[in-house]
């Protein structure tokens, strides 16, 4: 009969006691990491208004290569400034114009596209007639684009053709708008801000005289603004039967600097690793970007997240200045090399000098015997007195050479008052 395993109910229910903790300290550690993964994973964007981004597509493809889902923020009116959604928490990123003015706690993380200010006008629009009149010209700015409203009062300073006032134009205002400006990318796809009625024409055509201001003199005042031109017929729209020049803005990927770093750093890596599967979602914005450009020009300092990213490949400290680096060290070699020389080479002086006292003191030894021990010990108290000289001046060292000498001296000290003792006692006993 095989035999069995029995187990008492108190040993059990002791079993699951110690079983038990470890179980739970389990699942809490597991939740825990699962929370944290969850709230990490998660960028909240405010949108520009003057583009429908397809977020589905955009969003698969960043959670795929980094594991972080970006989803819009909370839906926002046309208009707001999507600043304050950075400033309030409710998002962590947007797509601003570079002209925005510095705002403290806004950090750049790449220019995604141009922008280019489309200027439509009435085609009806009698500028000389509405001068006349004494009324304001009527503007409409979509989307309240702060790049057009640049170009709007330097189109109203230099033009002398326009009249001396204009009046911005919203939506629902009676009458209709005599000039639109309209900021963004070029897409012949989108046309649903152009009205009816209206025509395409460039910033020249109010001021002819300062055409080349326009293409060449504009950087100079507001650095951000380049010269772009609207191909003909891109748009089949009125007036884009020829190319048309205009002004273009890097629209800048921003964030919160408080932005975890590390999801900065993965956002900016597949924007611009996976440039292609994003250019066939948004051609008309991504096909332009690029990790080429100079974090100077922007209206914002660089996240440190993208600053890592860039400067990723960027030779360390050490690479760096590798030559200035290896010449201190041959210098230092060097320096100590002369040094220890050096050393060396007082320490023989110092040998040779000392090695001259020896000779006089052996020299009175060796004339002990004959001469007069009173006259001797004088000449040894000079030796000893030029030798301590020599000493306090560092011409000799104080070392095992100079401890003979001294040593040797007081030996033949000895020798001649000895002597000196026992010639006394001779003339004595006489």
């Amino acid at each position: 009969m095989a035999p069995t395993l029995q187990f008492k109910e108190n040993e059990i229910g002791a079993l699951t006691i110690r079983v038990w903790p470890y179980r739970f300290a389990t699942l809490m550690i597991l939740w825990a990491f699962s929370s944290v993964a969850a709230s990490a994973t998660i960028l909240r964007l405010h949108p520009p208004n003057n583009q429908q981004l397809n977020f589905a597509a955009l969003s698969a493809i960043i959670e795929e290569e980094t594991g972080i889902r970006l989803e819009p923020a909370v839906s926002n009116a046309d208009g707001d400034d999507p600043i304050d959604s950075l400033l309030d928490g409710s998002a962590q990123l947007t797509i601003i114009e570079n002209t925005r003015v510095f705002q403290s706690g806004l950090r750049s993380v790449l220019p995604l596209y141009q922008s280019v200010v489309h200027l439509a006008v009435r085609q009806d629009l009698r500028i000389g007639e509405v001068r006349g009149s004494g009324r304001a010209l009527k503007i409409h700015i979509a989307h309240n684009s702060h790049t057009a409203r640049i170009v709007l009062d330097l189109l109203f300073e230099r033009a002398s053709d326009l009249p001396g006032s204009y009046e911005l134009w919203q939506p629902g205002d009676p009458g209709d708008p005599d000039m639109l400006f309209y900021v963004g990318p070029i897409n012949p796809r989108n046309t649903s801000w152009f009205p009816e009625g209206f025509t395409l024409v460039p910033l020249s055509r109010f001021d002819p005289a300062g055409a080349e201001f326009y293409i060449e003199g504009v950087s100079f005042l507001v650095p951000q603004l380049s010269s772009t031109r609207i191909p003909a017929l891109t748009y089949a729209l009125p007036g884009n039967e020829v190319g048309i020049d205009a002004l273009a803005v890097d629209m800048l990927l921003v964030a919160h600097k408080a932005t975890d770093p590390s999801a900065i750093y993965q956002l900016t890596r597949v924007l611009l690793e996976q440039k292609p599967r994003f250019a066939a979602v948004e051609p008309a914005l991504f096909r332009w970007m690029s990790g080429d450009f100079s974090a100077a020009d922007f209206t914002f300092p660089l996240h440190r997240g993208a600053r890592n990213y860039i400067e990723r490949d960027e030779p360390g400290f050490l690479e760096r200045y590798a030559e200035s680096l290896n010449f201190l060290v041959y210098l230092i070699v060097l320096l100590f090399t002369g040094t220890v020389a050096f050393g060396r080479w007082r320490a023989r002086r110092r040998k040779d000098r000392i090695d001259v006292f020896y000779l006089r003191v052996l020299d009175l030894r060796r004339g002990g015997g004959f001469g007069d021990p009173n006259r001797l010990l004088s000449e040894l108290e000079k030796i000893e007195d030029e030798a301590f000289q020599g000493l306090i001046a560092e011409r000799l060292a104080a070392d095992d050479s100079f401890r003979i000498f001294t040593e040797l001296a007081e030996g033949l000290r000895r020798e001649l008052k000895d002597q000196i003792a026992s010639g006394n006692t001779m003339e004595a006993d006489r």
